[in-house]
């Protein structure tokens, strides 16, 4: 893959594909919080929708699966003999076989080569995890970035979340400290007072950090993104192990804390991640409210032309793009190509003439007009009891007005909705990037959370 290497941009695809494009040594500073053995599919929210199946809404990729290509990723690792973590792998095979943690340790040890290529010489790195898979992560950081080179095991604790009556509460976070050589930039911070004399020290932070509380309901930085983690802790990160005017990267970059905490801190950044709403909330929720300038962000489309272009080339990251687009709406992780459904959403309410309240999305990056696509979301509106359909398209559907359905229109108090409606990326460009000028939508309950999604805030806790 061709990816133009500039500091100071984001990037829309996986972190695997868009380092390969980076040159050698030239990241200061890596930080990445990769996804949490958390099984969570975020369907919750549309428990009481109405639908016959089961969406399953999830806010990244799920790589805690074994599937057809976890058994592929493992055998190419294994193959890869310049990467020293081939024989954990192998190892790993041979006790953990066709388990959830095979795949996920082989999808990281093949980013996390490529991240120790990509770092200086006198570069860190910081890997978030949980204590589920730490230590299977260390033995993979051992033998990529070398034994000789872990600096720390960083215990964050908190003091939200559930608690049981059967285990001691787990009350922490494991990050993992490691250098790229002997050489390396490091300003020690000074441990909060009190949290020093709760340690019993005087001077000097330590390896566990019990002063940064998690992000709970009312906290100003929430954004409601289901894996946000506190400003805080990553500006104590950024500032220990990097100078300003250093480039800090996060391959997993999420709702944006790392970048955030870097540009604040006149750091200059790289953020990469699979899902192109992350990217626009870092952007607009993060970036802008600081006064920073926002990063331009490769890999989306930026007029019709690009838009044609990634439909024609990746139709299923089209797919993710113009649903993300929709305040609101949320991709199907199951692709399932032409006439399947590929996204939902959900009325915050119930509308005043039925049971129903979800919306489900059919995307088709074709040309030409999508009487067909319509009349099939119009089957897909009855066949799975859903209260609406979107239809997003390439072109404008000049004669949609006169295509013909039997739904019911959606009444809401005063208001009466169009049960289907149609989007199209042409209408998008011309409109100034303003999807609601284009559709007319009840108010829409956020996909992962179930709280109301503003149409100027993408999430909303």
């Amino acid at each position: 893959m061709n990816t133009p290497f500039a500091p100071n941009t984001l990037y829309y695809g996986d972190c695997l594909d868009i380092m390969a494009g980076f040159p050698d040594g030239y990241i200061d500073l890596i930080c990445l919080d990769p996804p949490f053995n958390s099984n969570e599919k975020y369907n919750k929210v549309f428990k009481d929708s109405g639908l016959r199946i089961d969406p399953q809404i999830k806010a990244f990729d799920d790589v805690w699966l074994w599937d057809d290509k976890s058994a592929e990723r493992v055998a190419r690792v294994k193959n890869a003999v310049a990467n020293p973590a081939s024989k954990v792998i192998a190892g790993f095979e041979g006790f953990i076989p066709q388990s959830k943690m095979l795949s996920y340790t082989s999808y990281m040890a093949e980013r996390l080569f490529i991240m120790h290529r990509i770092l200086k010489e006198t570069g860190s790195i910081y890997l978030h995890c949980d204590p589920y898979a730490s230590h299977y992560l260390k033995l993979i950081m051992d033998a990529i970035f070398g034994e000789k080179n872990y600096r720390n095991e960083i215990i964050w604790c908190y003091g939200l979340g559930g608690s049981s009556s059967k285990v001691f509460s787990r009350k922490h976070d494991i990050i993992l400290f490691y250098t790229k050589s002997s050489n390396w930039y490091f300003d020690k911070p000074t441990m909060p007072s009190t949290s020093a004399m709760m340690a019993g020290k005087k001077k000097g932070m330590v390896d566990y950090w019990i002063d940064i509380p998690t992000i709970n309901n009312m906290a100003n930085e929430r954004l409601g993104y289901p894996t946000q983690k506190p400003l805080e802790l990553y500006e104590r990160i950024i500032k220990a192990s990097s100078n300003p005017g250093d480039l800090v990267l996060d391959p997993f970059a999420g709702c944006g804390t790392t970048i955030e905490a870097a540009a604040k801190n006149g750091r200059d950044v790289i953020g990469i991640d699979i899902l192109p709403f992350a990217l626009r909330l870092i952007n607009r929720y993060r970036l802008a409210p600081n006064g920073i300038t926002p990063l331009p962000i490769e890999g989306v489309p930026v007029d019709m032309d690009t838009a044609r272009q990634l439909a024609r080339t990746a139709p299923f990251k089209f797919q993710d793009w113009t649903i993300s687009l929709i305040d609101g709406l949320a991709s199907n992780p199951q692709k399932v190509g032409d006439d399947g459904i590929d996204g939902f959403g959900m009325f915050l309410n119930k509308p005043d003439n039925m049971d129903r309240k979800a919306i489900i999305v059919q995307v088709t990056g074709a040309a030409g007009s999508q009487k067909a696509k319509f009349d099939r979301l119009h089957a897909n509106i009855r066949n799975e009891n859903a209260a609406m359909g979107i239809l997003i398209t390439l072109d404008a559907q000049a004669a949609q007005h006169n295509w013909k359905h039997t739904l019911e229109p959606i009444r809401m108090g005063e208001t009466t909705y169009v049960p289907i409606q149609c989007f199209s990326i042409d209408e998008y460009y011309r409109n100034n990037e303003r999807w609601d000028r284009i559709l007319t939508l009840p108010s829409l309950a956020n996909p992962w959370t179930g709280k109301h999604m503003q149409q100027n805030i993408l999430f909303h806790a």
